[in-house]
């Protein structure tokens, strides 16, 4: 099957031709076993059992493409997310479960109208699994929230105006996790670094001691910090941030930063990736702009053709990478 290519198809049958060991990121967005038929796809079935069978085929399928490096992100919702965990798990193994990823899609849903007895239904449930342990991961960082830099990046250095923490060097473990014992200004403990650095950072004016015979610490500049760590709750990105000219009336689209991000954080550029029921094509978009490759398929024509117009208007070079719509 080519690169950067569309396939009109079955997922469960095209995804077969596709050697074992290719992919580096797969994204599916199945049906959620919502018991509805959308303008764009039926997602009626005759049983629970019927659906996971299906389901079952596909995330098999979809192990067997990965590298040993790749993931998988099954993106689903309260209908069946439980029980696709259990197929996960089947396939993957638990101990190659990542994330339970919460997207926050609406701040507010019509679920809750008045008189309704049941929470507003206002996130999707994305899973993330790694078919090892040695798994593509470019993590993402998020400002610090001004309460956080308040309480820990209080103190401001008069000269340059810049905040910082102050934090312990001692090193945790003692001799055990290999941290080192000596004396510095006059205090003998272990410290997390070699007492080379400790003295060039102290010339450097990164260690200081408050008072003579207190424990010396490190001052950690804010502007030097990366943020903290993209947690498992997306609640910044919204359905309503698909854009009048990235909507295509597909029923279930999915706004384009949300799958630039996945794509960011778990593969690389020039990479491979695969979205076996691609639908209006967000993700082989996200991953042109990422400058990564990539394989669709779906067995609605109308979504193929959608997709493929959508790749066309992206490019000047379209002839270089032109997608390719399989019978």
């Amino acid at each position: 099957m080519k690169e950067n290519s569309i396939v009109y198809g079955k997922s469960e049958k095209k995804i077969k031709k596709i050697p074992d060991n290719q992919i580096d990121l797969i994204y599916l967005d199945p049906p959620f076993f919502t018991d509805r038929k959308f303008n764009s796809f039926d997602d009626k079935w005759k049983s629970l059992d019927d659906y996971l069978s299906f389901m079952n085929e596909i995330i098999a399928q979809s192990y067997r493409v990965l590298k040993d490096t790749g993931s998988i992100y099954l993106h689903c919702d309260m209908h069946a997310s439980h029980y696709l965990k259990i197929e996960l798990d089947k396939v993957f193994g638990r101990k190659n479960f990542r994330n339970e990823i919460i997207w926050k899609r609406h701040n507010a849903h019509n679920d809750t109208k008045q008189g309704s007895k049941m929470f507003g239904r206002i996130h999707d449930t994305i899973f993330h699994y790694s078919k090892s342990k040695n798994f593509t991961w470019n993590p993402i960082y998020e400002p610090y929230p001004e309460e956080y830099i308040e309480k820990y990046y209080n103190h401001i250095e008069p000269e340059t105006g810049r905040r910082y923490a102050l934090g312990d060097v001692s090193g945790p473990g003692g001799a055990s996790k290999g941290n080192p014992r000596y004396s510095f200004l006059g205090v003998t403990r272990y410290y997390r670094f070699s007492k080379k650095r400790m003295e060039r950072m102290y010339k450097e004016g990164k260690i200081v001691q408050k008072t003579k015979g207190t424990v010396p610490l490190q001052k950690r500049y804010l502007d030097e910090m990366p943020g903290i760590m993209l947690q498992d709750v997306w609640n910044d990105i919204k359905s309503v941030q698909i854009t009048k000219n990235e909507d295509t009336g597909y029923s279930t689209q999915k706004p384009l930063k949300l799958l630039e991000r996945i794509i960011e954080i778990s593969s690389n550029e020039k990479d491979l990736v695969l979205d076996p029921m691609c639908g209006s094509g967000t993700t082989l978009v996200a991953s042109y702009n990422l400058d990564r490759k990539f394989i669709g398929i779906d067995a609605n024509k109308e979504a193929c053709q959608i997709s493929r117009k959508r790749i066309k208007e992206r490019s000047s070079e379209i002839e270089m990478i032109e997608p390719v719509l399989l019978p």
